[in-house]
């Protein structure tokens, strides 16, 4: 996250960032696992709506810092925030896209079929693997949604969860023009109907470069109200039943997009989908309120886990294929028991990561 000199750092998003990330390890653990058979309720754990939840939270924390200069009526050092924003993102990014590259090669020798492993065809001629390769840093122009590109085209990396840093680096660019746009608008509940309504679109006709561009929007929206909402304060009661309303939205959601509900009508699972990226702002907010969700995040195990969710986040996948191709021939066969491993490996050599690669990052990029 980007540290502003003018604005406090809120200690309880960096540890929703780290749960958030727990949970997409979680899936991945599961589902590269296969813990309960191909067909498993993998849905049910929350994923997707994890990484809704990191896009508003990159709205909320890249944006606090111009709007603070912007209310002192001060001017926002754009030229300075742009190489620093690259160089905190792109390192990292591209250390763990080259580690993928390695882990594929690895596994397509050891007889793999895995996505990673046939992300390069390393059987052709020169020219074609280095193409493959040289595409596998392509997540600029190369967006997808985890699924298909924006061509309909399947999705193929050495290292699946990339696919969303593509979307952080087209809106940590387009920053500017959010706060622009953002800051001039007066009604914050129409603007957030609209985004909304933007999204719902988004999810009926399937364009889902527009949902994941406007879902940043409500983060720069939250980052708006962050000092109302430092200061709001719910019974604990009431809070509670908000974090449960608004989990079991995504939940449902979620559910309705698995096809677990039975057969919907393509509008309403729209709709439920919609309602999924709305609760995912909700919870981002009430992390930001004075109560009993903002004191669990902040404490500092859980706030050590959003320390190390971005280098997580990029290196859990490469570390579970490696589990799961290492662990038979090592005896270990139980899935269950692969999956403590790979949990705990997959921490572990976050940190590794954190310290050796995402830290010096965040270093040079201060420095510049």
């Amino acid at each position: 996250m980007e540290a502003a000199s003018r604005t406090t750092r809120i200690h309880a998003l960096d540890g929703l960032r780290g749960v958030a990330c727990v949970a997409v390890l979680l899936l991945h653990v599961a589902m590269m696992l296969e813990l309960w058979g191909p067909d498993g309720p993998y849905p049910l754990i929350p994923g997707t709506p994890a990484v809704v939840v990191f896009f508003v939270l990159s709205g909320v924390v890249l944006s606090l810092a111009p709007l603070a200069r912007i209310r002192a009526g001060e001017t926002y050092d754009w030229l300075g925030y742009y190489p620093r924003r690259v160089v905190r993102l792109c390192i990292p990014l591209v250390a763990a896209v080259a580690l993928g590259i390695v882990a594929g090669y690895v596994a397509w020798r050891m007889g793999s079929d895995g996505r990673s492993a046939m992300a390069v065809d390393f059987t052709a001629a020169l020219p074609k693997v280095v193409h493959d390769i040289l595409m596998q840093f392509d997540v600029l122009f190369f967006v997808s949604d985890d699924v298909q590109t924006l061509f309909g085209e399947p999705l193929v990396r050495v290292n699946s969860p990339v696919w969303s840093m593509g979307w952080e680096l087209w809106f940590s660019l387009t920053l500017p023009l959010a706060v622009a746009c953002l800051t001039r608008v007066r009604r914050d509940g129409a603007a957030a109907t609209a985004l909304l309504a933007g999204i719902f679109v988004s999810h009926w006709c399937g364009y889902f470069p527009l949902r994941m561009c406007l879902t940043f929007w409500l983060g720069v929206l939250l980052a708006k109200h962050a000092g109302e909402l430092s200061r709001a304060r719910l019974a604990p009661a009431a809070e509670i039943a908000s974090l449960v309303a608004l989990l079991a939205v995504a939940e449902l959601a979620q559910a309705a997009q698995a096809g677990l509900l039975g057969t919907l009508d393509g509008l309403v699972v729209a709709v439920l989908a919609t309602l999924m990226n709305g609760a995912c702002v909700g919870l981002v907010a009430l992390a930001m309120t004075d109560g009993l969700v903002r004191r669990a995040l902040s404490v500092r195990p859980v706030r050590f886990l959003g320390t190390v969710s971005f280098s997580l986040y990029l290196t859990h996948s490469i570390v579970i294929g490696g589990v799961e191709a290492l662990a038979p021939r090592l005896g270990m066969t139980n899935g269950f028991a692969q999956a403590a491993l790979a949990t705990v490996a997959s921490l572990l050599f976050a940190v590794l990561f954190w310290r050796v690669v995402e830290r010096p990052a965040i270093d040079l990029s201060h420095r510049i």
